[in-house]
C-alpha cells in the first residue's frame, strides 16, 4: 500500500463506513468496480438477487458504497436504497418497500435522464399498487392474498371504486413496464444481519415475493452465518433458502494483516496529534506493534474503533506511562476486554520479581488460574503481551525469571512492567506520595547543575520529595565524574526535609531517600577521584548529622573495604571531631539525631567530657530526644503493626561519663523545663518518661 494515498482523516470518523473513493483505505475500487460491472450485466429479464457477504466490521457496506457511487456514473442504472430498519413488523414491510420504491423513482432530481419518463411511469404504478396491498395480509411464502375479514374486504372494495383493475393485472402491467425500462433499477439492502431473526425471514421472504420483476436487481448485505441462522426453520436450511433466492454471491476478502499496518501507525500519528504523551522507544515500539498490536486486528471497523479510543486513554494518562504500553494495552482494552478485565487483580503476578533464593517451588492455584484464563481469551497473543509488557511474568508461562534490579529501569521508563506504573494504569491516580513524572523530568533535566538543581528540588512538596529522591537513582548511573559533587551537594542539602529513621516493619530508614542516590554517584567514580571528590562533598555538607551520614557511606567496616581510603577516613573523623567541639550550643540543640553523631565524632577520642556543651541543657534535651529509638514488631498471622519506644541507654549513658553524670544532667535540664529556659515538645516528654522507668532497672523485652 502506498502509505502517501491513505486518507487519514476518514480513519478518525468512528464507525461510519465510507463513502467517497478518496476514503478507500484498503484499494477496494478495483472490487467495486468489478462488483458493479457484473450487477449491470447479470441477466435480469425475471430480476435477479445478488448478495455482498461478509463478517461484521469486514467492510461490506464500504464496498456498497464504493459499488453504488460506480454505477451512479451509469445512464442506464438507477440506484435506489432500502432501508430495512425503517419497517416495523410483516404487515408494514410490502407497503413500506413499494412506497419506498415508488418515491425514490418519482423523485426526479435523482432520475437518470434516459429512465426518466419511464422511471416516473413505474413509480405511478407502484404507488397504486402500494395501496392496494396496504390493506392485504402478507402470508410468509404464500404472497398476498385476499383474507375473508372486514378488514381486507373494505380495503378491496375500497380499491376497486377508484380503480377497477385488480392487484394481479396491476402487477401484470409493472412487469410489463419494467420489461421496457431502457436499464435496470438496482436496490441495495445493507444491515440484514442487524435485524432480528423474524424480520431477516421477512425481508427475504419479500424478496422471494418480488424478485421476479423484470429489470430490478437486489443487492442484498449480509453476514451469510447469522442470516442462514435466522432462516433455519426446522427441516429448512437456512444455507439451501439462500440458494433458492440469491443468484450471485461474492464474499468480501479477507484483510491481509499487512494492510493494516499503515493505516494504523498513520491513524495514530493525526489522531494523538498535540497530546502529551510518555516516552516511544523506538526499538520496543517496533516489536510492540508488529508482534502485538497488529495481529491483533483483521478488520478496519477494529482498526477505527481502535484510533477513536486511543486518544482518550492517551490524554488521561498523559507522561505517566510509556506510549508505547499505552497503545498496547488499550489495543488489547478494545480487541478482548475480557482479557484486560483480568488485569486489575493480577497487579502483583504481572510485576512481581524474583529472588536468586526463590527456588522453582512451582505455581500456586491464584497464578494456575492467571496462566489458564488469559491463555483461554487471548490464545497465541497470550504470550506475546506477557514477554512483550510484563516481563517479570514470564515465569509463569515457562520464561525467564527477573530480579529486583530490573524495576528502577522499568520505572525510569514509565513502563507497566513496574507495579506502580501498572497501578496509575488501571486507576488514573497517584496514590500519597507519588509525585507526577514531570517532577522529576525537572530534576533530571538540571542533574549536575548544583544550584539549579538545588532550587528544583526546593520547590517539591514535602510529601512528594522521598519519592522524587528514590526515582533518580536510575539516572544518576550516567552521569559524567564533573557532574558527581555538584549533584550529590545539591542532594545532601536536602536532608533536614527528609524523615530519618525506619516507619514499619520492611520500611528502609528514610535518610537512604537521599543516601542512596549520592552513594550511587559516589561509586561511579574513579579509584583516584574517589578520596578528594569525598572530602569537598564533606565540607560542603552544613550539619554535622549529615556529615556522619557520609561518613557512613565511604569508610569501611571489620568485614568490607570502605570507598575512600583508611587514611581519608581518619582525617574526615577527626575532622568531624573538631567540628563537634567547636560547635556553639545553639547549633547542636538544632541538630538532628545528635546522639549518634557525638558516638560516632567521640568514638576514638579521649572521652566525651572533653565537649563542654554537654552542660547546656539545650544540648541535653536534644540528646535525649535523640536518644529515643522505635522498634517496630508483627504478631505471626497478623498484618498490624506495633511500634514502641526504647531508650539507646548504654550510647546515652557513655556520652554523660556513667549514669550519675546523665543523672545529674537529666536533672538540670527539668530545671530548664520548670523555669521556661528549655521549651518542652511531645518527643521530649516522651523520652524523659522513658527515662525515668530506664533509671529504675526497667528494661523493654523485645
Amino acid at each position: 500500500m502506498d502509505d502517501s494515498a491513505i486518507n487519514v482523516s476518514s480513519l478518525l470518523n468512528g464507525d461510519d463506513p465510507i463513502e467517497d473513493p478518496s476514503e478507500d483505505l484498503l484499494q477496494r475500487a478495483t472490487l467495486a468496480d468489478a462488483f458493479a460491472t457484473e450487477i449491470r450485466r447479470t441477466s435480469a429479464k425475471h430480476g435477479a438477487v445478488v448478495a455482498l457477504t461478509g463478517k461484521w466490521g469486514s467492510g461490506k457496506t464500504s464496498l456498497l458504497n464504493l459499488t453504488s457511487g460506480v454505477l451512479e456514473e451509469a445512464d442506464d442504472v438507477q440506484v435506489v436504497n432500502f432501508n430495512p430498519w425503517f419497517f416495523s413488523g410483516t404487515d408494514q414491510l410490502v407497503q413500506f418497500f413499494f412506497d419506498e420504491l415508488a418515491g425514490q423513482l418519482r423523485d426526479g432530481r435523482g432520475l437518470k435522464d434516459k429512465l426518466k419518463s419511464a422511471g416516473r411511469t413505474v413509480a405511478e404504478r407502484l404507488g397504486k399498487y402500494s395501496s392496494a396491498l396496504s390493506p392485504l395480509k402478507f402470508i410468509p411464502g404464500a404472497g398476498a392474498v385476499l383474507e375473508g375479514t372486514s378488514a381486507v374486504a373494505t380495503g378491496a372494495t375500497k380499491l376497486l371504486a377508484e380503480d377497477q383493475k385488480t392487484v394481479h393485472q396491476q402487477r401484470a402491467e409493472i412487469t410489463e413496464l419494467l420489461a421496457d425500462l431502457p436499464g435496470r433499477i438496482v436496490v441495495f439492502v445493507d444491515d440484514i444481519d442487524r435485524l432480528s431473526q423474524q424480520e431477516i425471514r421477512d425481508l427475504f421472504r419479500l424478496v422471494r415475493l418480488t424478485g421476479s420483476f423484470p429489470n430490478i436487481v437486489y443487492v442484498l448485505c449480509f453476514d451469510r452465518g447469522v442470516v442462514e441462522t435466522a432462516l433455519t426453520d426446522g427441516a429448512v436450511e437456512g444455507s439451501a433458502y439462500l440458494e433458492k433466492i440469491v443468484k450471485i454471491s461474492m464474499e468480501v476478502p479477507p484483510l491481509p494483516t499487512q494492510a493494516l499496518s499503515p493505516v494504523i501507525l498513520q491513524g495514530l500519528d493525526e489522531a494523538l496529534d498535540g497530546i502529551a504523551t510518555g516516552p516511544i522507544d523506538e526499538e520496543r515500539w517496533a516489536d510492540v506493534f508488529l508482534q502485538l498490536i497488529l495481529p491483533m486486528f483483521s478488520t478496519i471497523r477494529d482498526v477505527k474503533r481502535y484510533l477513536a479510543s486511543a486518544p482518550l486513554t492517551v490524554r488521561s494518562l498523559g507522561p505517566e506511562v510509556s506510549l508505547v504500553d499505552v497503545l498496547a494495552l488499550e489495543a488489547l482494552r478494545v480487541r478482548y476486554p475480557a482479557a484486560h478485565d483480568l488485569l486489575p487483580a493480577a497487579v502483583d503476578l504481572l510485576t512481581a520479581t524474583t529472588s536468586l533464593y526463590q527456588g522453582g517451588t512451582g505455581q500456586n492455584p491464584y497464578e494456575t488460574a492467571f496462566v489458564e484464563d488469559f491463555t483461554r481469551l487471548l490464545g497465541n497473543h497470550a504470550k506475546s503481551i506477557i514477554r512483550l509488557l510484563f516481563p517479570a511474568a514470564e515465569r509463569l508461562f515457562g520464561g525467564s525469571n527477573y530480579g529486583s534490579d530490573w524495576v528502577p529501569t522499568w520505572e525510569r521508563n514509565r513502563r507497566v512492567a513496574c507495579n506502580k506504573v501498572l497501578d496509575f494504569y488501571l486507576h488514573r491516580q497517584l496514590p500519597a506520595g507519588r509525585a507526577p513524572v514531570w517532577c522529576i523530568d525537572q530534576v533530571v533535566d538540571v542533574i549536575g547543575d548544583e544550584t539549579a538543581l538545588s532550587e528544583t528540588l526546593d520547590r517539591i512538596p514535602d510529601p512528594l520529595l522521598d519519592d522524587v529522591l528514590k526515582r533518580l537513582v536510575p539516572y544518576l548511573r550516567d552521569v559524567s565524574e564533573d557532574q558527581v559533587l555538584p549533584t550529590a551537594t545539591a542532594l545532601m542539602r536536602q536532608l533536614p526535609r527528609i524523615r530519618l529513621g525506619s516507619s514499619g516493619m520492611l520500611t528502609p530508614r528514610g535518610e537512604w531517600a537521599v543516601l542512596s542516590p549520592v552513594n550511587g554517584l559516589l561509586r561511579t567514580l574513579s579509584g583516584d577521584a574517589v578520596d578528594p571528590m569525598v572530602s569537598r562533598l564533606f565540607h560542603s555538607v552544613e550539619t554535622l548529622y549529615g556529615k556522619v551520614f557520609l561518613l557512613s557511606l565511604v569508610t569501611g567496616s571489620s568485614n568490607e573495604r570502605g570507598l575512600i581510603s583508611e587514611e581519608s577516613a581518619r582525617s574526615l573523623k577527626q575532622e568531624l571531631q573538631s567540628q563537634l567541639r567547636a560547635a556553639r550550643p545553639e547549633d547542636l540543640a538544632r541538630e538532628r539525631m545528635l546522639l549518634r553523631t557525638v558516638v560516632v565524632a567521640t568514638a576514638d577520642a579521649d572521652g566525651p567530657s572533653a565537649l563542654e556543651s554537654l552542660s547546656d541543657a539545650r544540648v541535653v534535651a536534644r540528646l535525649v530526644e535523640s536518644a529515643m529509638s522505635p522498634v517496630h514488631s508483627q504478631t505471626m498471622g497478623s498484618a498490624a503493626v506495633r511500634t514502641e519506644y526504647q531508650l539507646v541507654w548504654d550510647a546515652l549513658v557513655s556520652v554523660f561519663g556513667g549514669e550519675p553524670g546523665l543523672a545529674e544532667a537529666v536533672a538540670s535540664l527539668r530545671r530548664s523545663l520548670d523555669d521556661g529556659a528549655v521549651e518542652p515538645n511531645i518527643e521530649l516528654t516522651a523520652a524523659l518518661a522513658l527515662y525515668d522507668k530506664y533509671s529504675t532497672g526497667w528494661r523493654p523485652e523485645f
